[in-house]
């Protein structure tokens, strides 16, 4: 059946804006907090404390937060989270203007971390009601590239109005671009849902127990997802504090300056968006296996580059290409997970999906920036080259390699 390309479907297109508006917001609070939070202490570890708020309210909803996704109506799920939002950074503004309140920002970050982890796994689960799931990779490629933009324009521009109009009045258009979003979706349209019907509560109480669970069971059964699963969480483990060192080397071990810094981020930019808007075509023309493996691979050689690199050229190559190969081998196995899990579940196994996979994150970033710190960037880059290059060396002897791996059956 001939299907309108994406590009002229009014109801993805319409999703797709949301999308990258609620994503803008997200990326504005990653600077307009902290900053607002440094302005109102002077304080690093009150920063730093805020921070831990945020990752604790979005690993608390990792846990349950797919039993809700399957339990009820994702559209309005994706509303209700924009509009909490919307509420909630929109107080402090106002609270800014009548008496400032440092608590309001704990408050604020903690449960706004909550509502944003619940519109991530929502909007995961709704792209293939919205799209079907043999279009989920044409998709999730488009979403992403213009994410990427977002998250990497959101930061800098939020710093922009910070300068000229005040932190608050960041915080203000931030909780502005929530209610865009929830405006958008009220004309989105899926094809299904409410995966499980009518609610019941308290078989939505027994999900939130055991949801978790369920979801990392289904992971461990499927033969690809098992071994992505275990080897994401491992190469996570190791990249979570790459741009840290990055920084760090190019800063210190090139001895340049924070423009040339910028220019090397915008080479990971780069890399992540041509990599979202490649990705299905060359998931249709390579598979998966080898689109997967491959992806990874180049990030393992682009992090060998990057530790032996002495040009800021040569380092800003490397940057692009580890972030291409990242991109890809993230949206081949998001769509993947997407393709293969029963819809009724979807909510849940990507939850425990996202739980397992950033669980060892935080602590990884403190052991490489830590090494960085004591040896060199080089030492801790190298080591990332070799995990990355041991995973495709051990991946080729498991189902990974599957050209089309959601033929293959649930153990």
């Amino acid at each position: 059946m001939n299907q309108r390309p994406l590009v002229r479907d009014r109801n993805f297109l319409v999703f797709w804006g949301t999308q990258t508006f609620s994503v803008l917001g997200d990326s504005f609070s990653v600077v307009a907090f902290p900053l607002l939070m440094l302005e109102a202490t002077g304080s690093l570890l009150q920063m730093g404390l805020l921070t831990s708020v945020m990752a604790a309210g979005s690993l608390s909803m990792g846990l349950v937060g797919g039993a809700i996704v399957d339990r009820f109506d994702r559209r309005r799920l994706l509303i209700a989270c924009d509009v909490a939002r919307l509420l909630l950074f929109a107080a402090v503004p106002v609270c800014w203007a009548i008496d400032p309140q440092v608590w309001l920002l704990f408050v604020v970050a903690g449960v706004a971390s909550v509502f944003g982890q619940l519109f991530q796994i929502t909007y995961i689960t709704a792209v293939p009601t919205l799209v079907g799931r043999e279009r989920v990779a044409e998709a999730n490629g488009k979403l992403q590239a213009t994410a990427s933009l977002a998250s990497i324009g959101g930061p800098a521009l939020a710093g922009l109005v910070a300068a000229a109009a005040g932190v608050t009045a960041a915080i203000a258009i931030d909780a502005a671009t929530f209610g865009i979003s929830a405006l958008g979706l009220l004309a989105v349209r899926l094809s299904r849902t409410a995966p499980a019907g009518t609610v019941d509560r308290a078989g939505l109480g027994q999900d939130l127990r055991t949801g978790f669970v369920t979801g990392a069971r289904f992971l461990w059964r499927h033969p690809v997802l098992r071994v992505l699963t275990v080897f994401l969480t491992i190469t996570t483990f190791v990249t979570y504090g790459m741009t840290d060192v990055i920084i760090y080397q190019v800063r210190h071990g090139l001895g340049q300056g924070e423009t040339v810094v910028g220019y090397v981020m915008a080479a990971a930019a780069v890399g992540t968006c041509v990599a979202a808007a490649l990705s299905a075509w060359l998931r249709r023309r390579l598979g998966f296996g080898a689109l997967w493996l491959g992806a990874m691979t180049l990030c393992g050689a682009a992090a060998g580059v990057l530790a032996l690199g002495q040009h800021v050229l040569v380092i800003g190559a490397a940057v692009l290409g580890f972030w291409f190969g990242l991109m890809l081998a993230a949206v081949s196995s998001m769509s993947l997970r997407q393709m293969v899990t029963p819809d009724a579940l979807l909510g849940r196994v990507t939850a425990a999906f996202w739980t397992i996979h950033y669980s060892l994150a935080p602590l990884g970033a403190a052991a490489l920036t830590a090494a960085a710190d004591r040896f060199g960037a080089a030492r801790p880059l190298l080591a990332v080259a070799v995990v990355y290059l041991g995973v495709v060396g051990v991946a080729f002897f498991t189902p990974v390699r599957s050209r089309n791996p959601e033929a293959l059956a649930v153990g």
